[in-house]
């Protein structure tokens, strides 16, 4: 439930201050976590593609955005709580389901329809595409009003000719989700992440160390600690960053166990090219 009480003038300030436009970093979300109310954890986090601080309402939201971030690589913008503005004109008038039922009872505002996510996909060829998702825990799906809302935008999306579908908590892989969130902090290291020499040669330096020993992950990056005198977890910041940038390869499905022998957690090195960048990964 929004803070602010919804009527004419909170509809323009909301658009006066932008929200609902803008791409990539300069996006803004119709709703941020500050004025709305969630019934889940909200969450704000520095996203990869955009650059810009995402607001999510709920652990289902945040969840899938880590999904998209790792796994999606033809999604090159995240547009979050997408405002729908236009939803009358858009469909024009209905005979089967009453608008007026979706206005403030006392201002008589409409409501804005927010779509979880808005998605920009480009294809090898550079032409870009959309693609929207609602986002929704499985109960909230046995209620009349969530699924007329969802047939209102349904067929909206079908005008706009946008591939739209619902993403429940069954739809993700909670595990995969965690080890995306445990690394996602550690994508980019451009300021050393407090590491105290070179990051470049500290990758090598750890993937050479990884590659095929008995030794358990963690006695890994604590010996590099140790080695290098760094502070503390710095050998397992940089293990982050490897990994989230898919320079060392591990099962994202399976619960990443620091105890373990790196030769069973590890399962490739990537080989990096002096220019830094990565020409293939080799199976361990």
């Amino acid at each position: 439930m929004a803070k602010a009480r919804w009527n004419d003038k909170t509809l323009d300030r909301y658009i006066k201050e932008g929200r609902g436009t803008g791409e990539l970093e300069h996006y803004r979300p119709w709703l941020t976590t500050q004025d709305y109310s969630s019934s889940g954890r909200s969450s704000r986090i520095k996203g990869w593609k955009t650059g810009r601080i995402h607001h999510f309402l709920s652990d289902i939201e945040t969840r899938y955005f880590y999904l998209l971030e790792f796994d999606a690589d033809e999604v090159c913008d995240i547009r979050e709580h997408y405002p729908i503005l236009d939803l009358e004109v858009t469909l024009g008038d209905l005979h089967d389901i009453d608008l007026n039922k979706y206005r403030d009872k006392e201002s008589g505002t409409p409501f804005v329809f927010t779509t979880t996510f808005l998605l920009t996909l480009k294809d090898k060829d550079g032409k870009k595409g959309y693609v929207a998702r609602s986002v929704k825990a499985a109960s909230e799906l046995e209620r009349a009003r969530v699924l007329e809302r969802f047939e209102l935008m349904r067929r909206y999306y079908s005008v706009k000719q946008i591939d739209w579908g619902i993403v429940t908590q069954h739809d993700i892989n909670v595990t995969r989700a965690k080890n995306i969130e445990w690394v996602h902090s550690a994508k980019n290291l451009d300021d050393g992440g407090g590491l105290s020499i070179d990051v470049s040669s500290l990758k090598h330096i750890l993937m050479e160390w990884l590659d095929g020993t008995r030794k358990s992950v963690r006695d890994v990056t604590n010996s590099l600690d140790s080695q290098f005198n760094l502070e503390p977890g710095s050998g397992l910041l940089l293990l982050r960053h490897l990994i989230a940038n898919k320079q060392v390869l591990v099962d994202m499905n399976t619960r990443i166990d620091l105890g373990k022998p790196a030769k069973e957690v590890i399962r490739g090195i990537a080989v990096i090219q002096s220019d830094g960048g990565v020409r293939n990964a080799v199976d361990g």
